[in-house]
């Protein structure tokens, strides 16, 4: 539902478009300045605010129930706590380093598409875009080497499941 929520007012404004660029129909920045403006709020930065402040009050909340279940103790953390929330974090700023680019873009070309648009090198629009997408595979990648139910033989047996799977498939 949520999909078809976002998606819907681009068929509206008209900002779906076929881009050569990237050989994809994609979201065209330049059709309307309000609503490009309003996608990078709506669906960048209003998100990024609204997970830094739930990963931060979950970690305060951890931090306080620690203190109150040892009073007398300086709270430690625990290996696999520290581990977890470095991997949180990780998982955060990746998101954030590789979306920015796209949404920074897209708020360059609002603040006026006529002059701005033709501004922006190719390789740059590209470069972000596909450095956007390229964020749906990291997770697997940084969960592989921090999770112990995605490492050794877990990890063995997926790929050769894929790749099994693949022969199936292509051969």
């Amino acid at each position: 539902m949520l999909t078809l929520v976002a998606i819907v007012p681009n068929l509206c404004v008209g900002t779906l478009q076929y881009d050569p660029r990237v050989y994809s129909c994609t979201f065209t920045q330049s059709v309307s300045s309000a609503y490009t403006i309003a996608v990078v709020v709506f669906h960048f930065i209003v998100p990024m605010l609204v997970v830094i402040f739930c990963y931060l009050r979950i970690w305060a909340l951890v931090l306080q129930v620690r203190w109150r279940v040892k009073p007398d103790n300086k709270p430690k953390l625990k290996p696999q706590d520290f581990r977890n929330f470095v991997t949180m974090f990780v998982v955060f700023v990746l998101f954030a380093i590789c979306w920015a680019p796209l949404n920074f873009i897209g708020l360059l070309v609002a603040s006026n598409p006529v002059s701005m648009a033709p501004r922006i090198p190719e390789w740059l629009f590209v470069a972000s875009y596909y450095m956007a997408y390229f964020n749906s595979c990291l997770n697997a990648i940084i969960y592989g080497p921090t999770e112990p139910k995605f490492s050794g033989r877990n990890t063995e047996k997926i790929i050769v499941s894929l790749c099994t799977t693949q022969d199936v498939l292509c051969g």
